[in-house]
């Protein structure tokens, strides 16, 4: 498919894996019932392994033209288990 726009892309991309209402609902009930503070290193594990995982399993999966688990398997045999990992 011909995106638009990078946003347009990375906005199909996101709400495919996720699902829009998880994004929304999950930390209004945190905050709804008293775990505000668990905001805090849910946004830090967001951006700093959630987000750069999923940049290098598109990436990755663009470059070979594969699927996950095809794509980490051909950079390296070893490599394999990110791909079931991506999988999940």
């Amino acid at each position: 498919a011909v995106w638009s726009s990078r946003m347009t892309y990375i906005l199909a991309a996101v709400g495919s894996a996720v699902g829009l209402g998880n994004i929304w609902r999950f930390p209004y009930l945190c905050y709804r019932n008293g775990g505000g503070a668990f905001l805090i290193p849910y946004f830090i594990s967001l951006f700093t392994l959630a987000v750069p995982a999923f940049m290098l399993e598109t990436s990755v999966g663009q470059g070979t033209g594969k699927s996950a688990l095809g794509a980490f398997k051909e950079l390296s045999p070893r490599s394999q288990g990110l791909g079931f990992v991506c999988f999940c």
